[in-house]
């Protein structure tokens, strides 16, 4: 799909090229869903990337991907039961070499695990809670259960890097009670297993509880879509090893996403207002077909993402590895040139 079009040839801001791409993509591929999950579907998509540009600019079928399970697992990723997340994965590129794109995964909130257990009917309460160095934990085992016994003063807490621990507690509905503690350096351990480290900083007392949480309800009375969501295996996972997932190295000054996102007002693209192009001056004719910013590429795709990567390592347009006039090679240049531009 192309990422321009209208009557007078103007670039279409990304934001309305996505709006398109979300209706097509309900359509097409969530027809299990009624008309209202549809729009909301929609507009949580929209919303998202209203408040993450970066979501713009990643591979556009992990994120159709990750929008698609959302609505399997009938939770709407607007930042409350799940959220979305970009994280760089290296990939192999046309040529066999090494390539950062972006993709997108959805995350389990705290209060979407929640909802998820406590829907099972048999646990009534089921929450969870870090603790600070300084605080009593301990756990009651009397008469067979596993009751937590946390003594701690609100308004007196520690910081992040004064956590030593979080636990979670499930009470059954015949009041059997039940708790998971998780210490600091297993908590660590998860947090290096994760694709998306990023989503760590500055959250970590809550993403400490995810964890503790995600590890509990691997003992509840789950079914097996409970359990799917809530692990979310494409995240991460206690049983898998870490992953390579080293972020690409930021170019200097500002970054594609920022621009498109300073371009303009996201308010007026919503309402589907063709963007003028930013340089209405005439240029002579290129030399080489390369040397000219295609009008027809889509910045979602992965040859987009090659060529502003080529671009940032310098090199040239005349480099291009695909056939003059294909998708692809449109699809490169725009990256190239994009590139440049945000660099300008």
């Amino acid at each position: 799909m192309n990422d321009l079009t209208t009557q007078d040839q103007r670039p279409m801001h990304p934001m309305v090229q996505f709006k398109r791409d979300i209706e097509a993509m309900v359509l097409r591929e969530l027809e299990m869903l009624d008309d209202k999950a549809k729009a909301r579907m929609k507009s949580a998509a929209i919303v998202a990337v209203t408040k993450d540009p970066e979501l713009l600019q990643a591979d556009r079928q992990s994120f159709m991907g990750a929008i698609r399970m959302c609505a399997q697992h009938g939770v709407t990723p607007d930042g409350n039961e799940a959220t979305l997340q970009v994280y760089n994965t290296k990939v192999k590129g046309p040529n066999g070499q090494d390539i950062w794109v972006k993709k997108v995964t959805y995350l389990p909130m705290i209060r979407g695990i929640v909802n998820r257990v406590m829907r099972s009917g048999k646990i009534r309460l089921f929450r969870a809670e870090v603790v600070y160095e300084g605080e009593t934990f301990t756990i009651d085992q009397t008469n067979g259960f596993a009751r937590p016994i946390h003594d701690f003063d609100p308004m007196r807490r520690g910081e992040d890097k004064d956590i030593i621990g979080a636990y979670s507690v499930a009470i059954y509905d015949d009041a059997t009670i039940d708790c998971e503690a998780m210490p600091r350096k297993e908590i660590e351990k998860v947090r290096a297993s994760a694709k998306t480290k990023n989503v760590w900083d500055g959250w970590f007392s809550e993403k400490a509880k995810v964890a503790v949480m995600k590890r509990h309800s691997k003992r509840l009375p789950l079914s097996a879509e409970d359990m799917d969501f809530i692990l979310n295996r494409d995240e991460t996972d206690f049983d898998q090893s870490p992953r390579d997932v080293t972020p690409e190295e930021k170019p200097k000054g500002p970054n594609l996403a920022q621009r498109l996102a300073a371009h303009a007002s996201l308010s007026r693209a919503l309402d589907g207002e063709v963007m003028p192009p930013e340089d209405d001056t005439a240029t002579a004719a290129p030399a080489h077909w390369t040397d000219a910013e295609p009008e027809d590429f889509f910045p979602g795709s992965d040859a987009f993402k090659q060529g502003a990567n080529a671009a940032k390592d310098g090199i040239p347009a005349k480099d291009c590895p695909f056939e003059q006039g294909t998708e692809p090679a449109n699809d490169w240049l725009g990256g190239w040139h994009g590139y440049q531009k945000a660099q300008s």
